[in-house]
């Protein structure tokens, strides 16, 4: 293997380290690396705390929304059972109307019936007065024939 020959490109300017200078160049680079990851994690703290501010400004709206849409499902519940209510009485318009329509003809019979009763009654009255005539001439003849001499 080459270890050497990998030790030594580790420097800049391909100069060589060996031993502590080696350790000392790796110190400083994890050194490095620790400061940068110490500074990501400063920045990861601070979008955590950006995000929570974030929610907390949020939560009351989100509050807010769901309350509303809560609202808004029981209007919606609220609209359906009075649509329920309505359908029912225009299926019992429906009804009323179809006994309307057959109110309608039995109107139109009893017209008829009416103009037939009429026409009777006016046969019937004709008939009353020839009978009260008749008689009137029956009584007429009862009373000559009862003052005839005998």
């Amino acid at each position: 293997m080459n270890d050497e020959k990998d030790t030594q490109r580790f420097g800049e300017h391909d100069e060589s380290l060996a031993g502590d200078a080696l350790l000392h160049a790796m110190r400083q680079d994890l050194q490095g690396l620790f400061g940068i990851v110490k500074a990501l994690d400063q920045k990861v703290e601070a979008l955590d705390a950006k995000v929570e501010a974030r929610l907390r400004d949020t939560t009351p709206m989100w509050e807010v929304v769901v309350s509303r849409l809560d609202t808004v499902i029981a209007e919606q519940e609220n609209h359906s059972r009075r649509l329920d209510v309505i359908e029912g009485k225009l299926g019992r318009l429906d009804v009323i109307e179809g006994k309307l329509g057959r109110l309608d003809v039995i109107e139109g019979e009893i017209r008829q019936l009416r103009g037939r009763n009429e026409r009777m009654l006016g046969q019937l009255s004709r008939d009353v007065v020839e009978v009260r005539a008749a008689q009137h001439d029956l009584e007429d003849r009862l009373e000559k024939l009862e003052k005839a001499p005998t």
